[in-house]
């Protein structure tokens, strides 16, 4: 069962990404011949009423949207003799939101699962109790206890356990008031910085009792907006990080890893699939706007470029970008699957 989930999360994360494409095609009054989700063989199709073939293909890995006249945008453009509904005739703005809406559309489906789940299942939250002491942490060093309750930090209230690190911020020094029995205690001291998190710490950790706080709309709000900018710097991180190390190979997984990992993802529970569908959800959106050639982001850099000459760039251009952007892409592949085949 856990599989059939998986695939039906890709499936689901491909069509949302096509029909970015699709809606803002039509939204332009752009043709869209094809909407097929999978590649090969159709095993089901149907034609509505704008003459959109929409198919379900044999092979479910990936998808496309096809609008007329696509398969010809790498061909040198003429000044006259486009089609209504073409490709081609819509201008260097339209074809830039076309190429964005796939991304879009992910990004905001992945933020509107994070908000109806933070908002129906709660938001969990840990109180400013101190749960445990880091052995030779700061807060070891300078005597924070395990039960003592933080009240601020840097003069910021602290309400729960998740406003520790935005007190802290980038902060190196800080002074901490915290409740001991019937005491207020204040204290002032140096962090210690964390490489391997970049960022300073502590060296405590929250109770084991969480409080669960549901139906919540501003916080939930709140919180689906903060993940998913915090969810790209983590990213950002930790391949940084992994070039340094040069692991970059090893760290790198795709479709197979995923598979191959399926059984730990908590797959059979709602929880695990929403939460998987999110994260995969807002990796497409922010890969296909990287500037690399047959990418969204790289089709929007070649389409600027060309305007620039006016859509009279010379051919060895386009064929060199499309050769290069097949090797990256191919490149890419290679060395992902080789990794979650032997490493993952």
């Amino acid at each position: 069962m856990i599989y059939i989930n998986l695939l039906i999360i890709f499936l689901l994360i491909i069509f949302i990404h096509e029909l970015g494409h699709y809606c803002a095609a039509r939204l332009f009054n752009a043709q869209v011949t094809d909407f097929s989700i999978g590649f090969g063989k159709s095993i089901y199709n149907f034609v509505d009423k704008n003459n959109t073939n929409w198919k379900i293909s044999l092979i479910p890995l990936g998808g496309y949207v096809k609008i007329k006249g696509l398969d010809t945008i790498f061909q040198k453009e003429s000044k006259s003799g486009y089609e209504i509904g073409s490709f081609q005739s819509l201008n260097l703005f339209e074809k830039i939101v076309i190429l964005l809406a796939g991304s879009f559309f992910n990004i905001i489906s992945a933020w509107l699962f994070l908000l109806i789940t933070l908002f129906f299942v709660g938001i969990v939250s840990y109180t400013s109790e101190v749960g445990e002491v880091m052995k030779d942490s700061p807060a070891s060093i300078n005597d924070i206890q395990k039960g003592d309750i933080i009240t601020s930090i840097n003069n910021q209230i602290i309400n729960e356990f998740n406003d520790i690190p935005k007190a802290i911020g980038s902060e190196k020094f800080i002074s901490i008031d915290l409740l001991r029995g019937n005491t207020i205690i204040t204290k002032k001291f140096e962090l210690k910085f964390n490489s391997e998190l970049q960022k300073y710490l502590i060296g405590i950790s929250s109770t084991n009792t969480p409080s669960i706080k549901r139906y919540l709309f501003f916080e939930s709000f709140s919180q689906s907006l903060y993940f998913i900018p915090n969810y790209y710097l983590s990213t950002y991180k930790y391949l940084k990080q992994s070039i340094n190390n040069n692991t970059i190979t090893k760290d790198l997984s795709g479709p197979i890893g995923i598979v191959k990992m399926a059984d730990q993802l908590m797959l059979d529970k709602i929880k695990g699939i929403v939460l998987l569908f999110i994260v995969i959800s807002l990796f497409v959106g922010i890969f296909n706007l990287i500037p690399v050639p047959l990418l969204d982001g790289g089709h929007i850099v070649y389409f600027i470029i060309r305007r620039i000459f006016s859509d009279s760039l010379p051919e060895f251009v386009t064929k060199i970008y499309l050769i290069v952007g097949f090797t990256i892409i191919s490149f890419l592949f290679l060395v992902v699957t080789f990794n979650d085949i032997f490493y993952k």
